[in-house]
């Protein structure tokens, strides 16, 4: 260090022989203040104290910091390790859990659809195509009733008739009769045929227009059931997520909260 007199040691000797020669050569200073003088002394000598010791000291410090500053990063070395091994087993644990929940719920969903599948056909064929089945056997059998009831009245007039027309004009009248009562079996029969079929074109194509009506309604109705069990899933995943998720992070918060104990 740097002093008026190279050292502090120095100094106070120098100082201390300043005084001597001052109070011990008998010089009669009148103007002079001894009191002030050795303020002035102290307060130089005090001065340069300090900064020696400022100096010493912060050389001191300074030497320490790269060893400090390796301690410190390892200490920051062994924080990370262990709070990225906690998080990283507390992620596998969390992921783990949701992946089996989720395989679970994929596994109902499956079983439910499989079941579904498995008996739609039957369902089908007893609830529509029997049901339509019987309803044309039914339609088919009142066409033949009616049918017969009034070909039965028709012809039973008409034959009457013919008797009576036969019976009054004899051969001739009977030979008109047998030809209009030909020609009137042939129309009604004609008639009820072409009927017949029209009704049955029609009875058919509603038939069909039902069935195809129910395996809509049947299928909306299997589309808004999977809909509701797919999003009602999906909210019971969601929170099992949110809760595993909070107590990882909690589990986190612990160990972080724990650091130094």
């Amino acid at each position: 260090m740097k002093l008026l007199l190279g050292t502090v040691k120095g100094k106070l000797i120098a100082g201390t022989a300043a005084a001597s020669l001052v109070v011990g050569g008998g010089f009669a200073l009148a103007n002079t203040d001894a009191g002030a003088q050795l303020q002035a002394w102290y307060d130089a000598a005090f001065g340069e104290t300090k900064t020696a010791i400022v100096d010493e000291v912060t050389d001191y410090g300074e030497s320490l910091l790269p060893g400090l500053y390796n301690e410190y990063n390892g200490m920051k070395a062994e924080v990370g390790t262990a709070i990225n091994t906690t998080a990283d087993s507390e992620i596998g644990d969390a992921q783990t859990a949701i992946t089996n929940a989720k395989n679970s719920h994929l596994a109902a969903l499956e079983g439910t659809k499989e079941e579904i599948l498995a008996d739609i056909g039957t369902q089908f064929y007893y609830d529509v195509y029997l049901e339509g089945v019987f309803q044309i056997q039914n339609l088919a059998g009142q066409a033949e009733t009616y049918a017969t009831s009034e070909l039965t009245a028709f012809t039973g007039t008409k034959g009457s008739e013919a008797v009576a027309k036969v019976t009054d004009d004899l051969e001739q009248a009977k030979a008109e009769a047998v030809s209009d009562l030909e020609a009137a079996i042939a129309a009604a029969i004609g008639e009820l045929e072409a009927e017949i079929n029209n009704q049955e074109e029609i009875m058919t194509r509603n038939l069909k227009n039902q069935i195809n009506f129910a395996i809509n309604d049947v299928r909306a109705t299997l589309e808004d059931l999977l809909d509701e069990l797919v999003e009602e899933q999906q909210a019971i995943i969601a929170d099992a997520a949110a809760e595993l998720e909070g107590d990882a992070i909690e589990a986190l918060d612990d160990v972080v909260a724990g650091m130094g104990e």
